[in-house]
């Protein structure tokens, strides 16, 4: 047992140095402390025989973050809301949700999936990778909390450090918000694009795989996409996967690669619908770069870096302001299942509630029928494709004497997801609660180094680590469980 210890306080300590050395915003001493801590938390989940130690674990990590009168998560709030009975105490830190479809044993950071099969699909696919070969593919659909990469990179650099780096994923074709940013790549493009992010009365609702587009018919107007310069993911492409729109009067695109003139690209075509052009290259470090020529309208929606190999690629797929109710009726769902099909994910996370939570009389009937409706439409397009809801995070708001509280709305959208995953044999991850639950965003404000950017819904880099660990080690945990015997 102590050499189990060992070698995963190792890998832990290795894994925390190559996500530090990946990413510009984790500078100095404190962060890559932070890190390792919040690495070794979770090895008495990884390993059976340390469950022991897991209080130990906790008491760490809380004590580094300076997150002090701090009790168990609690998992009740919003239960009544979502049509259910309050949880029940059970052994240990679990509770038992009980609801019309039976009981379900939830555990604080743990992966809830009564079915026992939601995952098998991702799962499979994550163990051919390992034993055999291959890539797994993720597309992780959010809101704003994404879309500068912080969380998702670090699920996914965790990720290809232990299963391989199959290629970066899915990057949009310029910077839609200032913000915009992807880990582990280059990215680039000049004036003259036109972006139009997914919305509600907006454009045609053709937004691509990662819901925003891009239009040019400027001559010489340009996009480029590049591998990392550093680190150990992210440094190697064997192919580029163009997404754009064929459409009549269409123009142009010239593509080179390393900055040496390809092939041209014609987008004109008799139909609108989705386009795809893969530019294969030998495997190593190169930049792409599209190049309007400016005889008619081009629209593309980005671009996948890919590396032929076994591993992981992880499509970050937020977008600024974004709900679900987008997906289930303002993307053209055609095109959109044509884009998923395309990209044949073998797990779609879908995590919003950023943003429906700042409405406490939000129609809770609309919201559980726009969920089930984004159910249908991914499983439509892949029918054999895993889901997992993720779980906003806690959101703060000032209350009563000027305090910092979490929004009343939160748990209520928790509890409904849990419901309507469960019944539609859904994976879920209770994100809210995994952080921490009830008063996670003051605590976080107040921490140091300080986890919650203060318009209390976006956490900081250090804080989009300690959510990115959280859902890779669930993950983990839940994929040991499926592979043992």
């Amino acid at each position: 047992m102590k050499s189990a210890y060992w070698n995963t306080v190792q890998f832990t300590m290795k894994a925390s140095a190559n996500l530090s050395s990946n990413r510009r915003a984790v500078t100095g001493k404190t962060a890559r402390t932070l890190i390792c801590v919040v690495c070794l938390a979770g090895t008495p989940y990884v390993v059976p025989g340390l469950a022991r130690f897991r209080s130990a674990a906790r008491s760490s990590l809380s004590g580094l973050l300076e997150i002090r009168g701090h009790a168990e998560p609690s998992v009740t709030a919003g239960i009544a809301d979502a049509g259910m009975i309050a949880l029940a105490p059970s052994s240990g830190n679990s509770a038992t949700l009980q609801g019309q479809s039976g009981n379900i044993q939830v555990t604080p950071g743990e992966i809830e999936d009564p079915s026992g099969h939601a995952l098998d699909h991702f799962f499979s696919a994550l163990l051919k990778s390992e034993t055999k070969g291959g890539a797994a593919r993720v597309c992780h659909y959010g809101d704003s909390p994404i879309t500068n990469d912080g969380i998702t990179s670090t699920i996914r650099q965790l990720a290809q450090l232990r299963f391989g780096d199959a290629g970066h994923g899915f990057i949009l074709t310029a910077k839609p918000w200032g913000w915009y940013s992807h880990e582990g790549v280059t990215q680039n493009a000049g004036r003259g694009w036109e972006s139009d992010p997914m919305f509600i009365s907006r454009g045609d609702h053709l937004y691509g795989l990662g819901g925003v587009s891009f239009t040019t018919g400027l001559r010489g107007a340009t996009a480029t996409f590049g591998t990392a310069d550093e680190g150990e993911v992210g440094r190697s492409v064997s192919s580029f996967d163009i997404y754009f729109l064929t459409q009549p009067g269409g123009g142009d695109l010239e593509i080179e690669v390393d900055g040496t003139p390809r092939e041209t690209l014609a987008t004109a075509g008799d139909a609108t619908r989705s386009g795809f052009r893969r530019v294969n290259v030998e495997k190593g470090a190169h930049t792409l770069t599209l190049r309007a020529v400016g005889n008619g309208a081009v629209r593309v929606f980005g671009v996948a870096l890919e590396s032929d190999g076994r591993g992981i690629e992880y499509d970050s797929l937020g977008v600024n302001g974004a709900f679900i109710g987008l997906l289930a009726h303002y993307m053209d769902e055609q095109h959109w299942a044509e884009q998923l099909q395309h990209r044949a994910p073998d797990l779609v996370i879908v995590n919003y509630g950023t943003n429906e939570n700042q409405f406490e009389k939000l129609p809770m009937d609309r919201y559980e029928a726009d969920t089930r409706e984004v159910i249908r439409r991914i499983r439509s397009a892949l029918p054999d494709a895993s889901i997992m809801f993720l779980a906003p995070m806690d959101r703060g708001e000032r209350g009563e004497g000027g305090g910092t509280i979490t929004r009343p709305m939160i748990p209520k959208l928790v509890g409904y997801q849990r419901r309507i995953a469960s019944e539609e044999g859904c994976a879920f991850f209770d994100t809210f609660t995994a952080m921490g639950g009830e008063g996670t965003v003051a605590r976080w404000s107040e921490a140091r180094p300080r986890l919650m950017g203060g318009d209390f819904t976006h956490p900081t880099a250090k804080g989009a680590e300690i959510v990115g660990t959280l859902i890779y080690n669930a993950m983990m945990r839940s994929y040991e469980k499926h592979k043992a015997p």
